[in-house]
């Protein structure tokens, strides 16, 4: 199992700079999320490509700053905006490819208090599997992630996905299941032989976000479960910039959870 972290913890630098604080903790393992469209073309590319190497990083996921939009730009009635989001997000698989991602996160549609269509219908199926396939292509796993303000906040909405769309995969968020409300065990009933990343935090009755062992989180349980899971892919911290105030904190959460990622 490959212990690593996402660059939004470090959110507002620019990802290159975020790189770089990644390769000052020792780690290896990173997702790039990325936050404007340039940078997944020049020479922006090239250089958060350079800044990959340089630190000697693997690059085992991206997440798209759109995915606040991703269902007005993916799911709606009016196909045109679809076509197009189709063509932005074939952009993102690029991008992935080109610096070696395995996997690729998405949000989806958001939780509006009301659904009217039932969650699934057939042309929404379509759009994922058509993600799927564009990922596919570009050598990228889509995942949805579970999402506390999106509809992905319903373990019974995944399962309905995981059932309805068998070619998609899963990430599961630890701080999103707690802020939805539901025990992370949930979103593994669902999905959990299709988890194929995992963003780690900690939480606590005053805190829904704090690095990993800072909080009340059940770790020994969690990595038990995905130890029946047979889950030995990345395990990433994804936390805020205002959770910590050194890398020194994070460097002690990456010394704590070692021990659990180990073989």
């Amino acid at each position: 199992m490959k212990l690593g972290i996402s660059t939004a913890c470090f959110y507002p630098l620019p990802i290159e700079q975020a790189l770089d604080e990644i390769g000052k903790l020792g780690l290896r393992t990173a997702e790039i999320f990325f936050n404007t469209e340039s940078e997944y073309f020049e020479p922006l590319i090239s250089k958060i490509e350079r800044h990959v190497k340089e630190n000697g990083l693997e690059i085992c996921s991206i997440h798209p700053f759109t995915s606040a939009n991703e269902g007005i730009l993916l799911f709606s009635e009016y196909t045109r905006r679809t076509e197009d989001a189709l063509a932005q997000y074939r952009r993102y698989f690029e991008a992935g490819q080109r610096l070696g991602a395995k996997y690729f996160t998405f949000h989806g549609e958001r939780r509006m208090g009301f659904d009217t269509d039932g969650g699934i219908i057939d042309r929404k199926i379509k759009v994922y599997r058509r993600l799927i396939e564009a990922a596919a292509e570009c050598g990228l796993t889509f995942t949805q992630e579970n999402v506390a303000w999106c509809r992905s906040s319903d373990p019974g909405y995944l399962r309905t996905l995981y059932e309805s769309v068998p070619g998609l995969r899963f990430t599961l968020d630890i701080k999103q299941a707690h802020r939805a409300g539901q025990d992370w065990r949930r979103f593994v009933n669902a999905v959990g032989d299709r988890i194929c990343n995992i963003h780690l935090n900690d939480f606590d009755e005053e805190h829904s976000c704090l690095l990993p062992g800072e909080g009340t989180m059940d770790y020994g349980a969690f990595f038990g479960e995905l130890a029946r899971l047979g889950y030995d892919r990345q395990v990433l911290i994804e936390v805020y910039k205002d959770n910590f105030d050194s890398l020194e904190r994070i460097r002690r959460a990456v010394e704590w959870l070692a021990p659990y990622a180990q073989p």
